[in-house]
């Protein structure tokens, strides 16, 4: 994020960048972008005003903690910048291959209420993932999307808060946002650009060159990504071929 997020601010897009800090010492290792705003919420700030369980407990993934960052988006979008109209997020192992990805992203899906990676119906019969921890608080119908990178308008953010003040707490992200929004009868798309989105993508220069618009998850260390960007741009300069069997089905049939 660090050189991406500078690169948004340097471009003239009119993009502001705020990067939560879930623990405090975190972004005192780095030097911060200009125009970049660090926001750090503290746990008790969340505690306090019930923005909890976004990852529906401490114990539910490898973050062992509760609150989490999400639930202190939440918590910044709904109770503190109130006045942008739409907020794209994007957890920091999401790849943005450059500000004209973004900027595409920005330009063709801005007016929607949720963008995506998909829409999963589910009736309420189903009893694996998280379920259980979601029918006690809303009715079916529902719906399930991977949210790591996605675009949520003012609209969505108010049904978020709320639900927040009836229930005093959020639900798993993953099935709050598109659960609300599609019983809300909002305008949900979930776009070729984020289909790239999913929980254990390999993405090589090969998959980046041939869909240069999309975002793609997961490029676990972060570190890499300013160098990956490099080999991006050197490789589209030299004309590099990439190699067409490399794409997944999922979105080879779709091109």
């Amino acid at each position: 994020w660090r050189d991406w997020s500078s690169d948004v601010c340097s471009s003239d897009l009119g993009i502001e960048v705020v990067i939560i800090c879930d623990n405090y010492p975190d972004f005192l290792l780095y030097k911060i972008p200009k125009g970049v705003t660090i926001q750090y919420v503290p746990d008790q700030v969340c505690l306090d005003n019930n923005y909890v369980n976004a990852n529906i407990s401490s114990k539910s993934t490898h973050i062992n903690k509760n609150p989490i960052a999400w639930d202190k988006f939440c918590f910044l979008f709904c109770e503190v910048y109130t006045t942008y109209d739409f907020v794209w997020v994007f957890e920091d192992d999401c790849f943005i291959p450059n500000v004209e990805a973004f900027k595409a992203l920005d330009d063709e899906y801005c007016s929607y209420d949720l963008v995506c990676a998909n829409n999963f119906y589910n009736d309420g019969s189903a009893q694996d993932w998280h379920w259980k921890s979601i029918y006690k608080y809303l009715n079916p119908p529902y719906y399930q999307s991977m949210v790591c990178a996605s675009g949520m308008s003012r609209n969505l953010l108010n049904l978020v808060k709320k639900f927040k003040q009836e229930n005093n707490t959020l639900l798993h992200i993953e099935a709050m946002f598109n659960t609300l929004a599609m019983q809300n009868n909002l305008n949900v798309i979930c776009p070729f650009e984020l289909l790239s989105i999913v929980w254990l993508g390999e993405w090589t220069l090969d998959e980046m060159i041939q869909i240069p618009t999309n975002i793609f998850h997961p490029i676990k260390d972060i570190d890499i990504h300013p160098e990956i960007r490099l080999k991006l741009e050197k490789a589209l300069q030299e004309g590099y071929q990439p190699k067409r069997d490399n794409l997944p089905s999922f979105i080879k049939d779709l091109m």
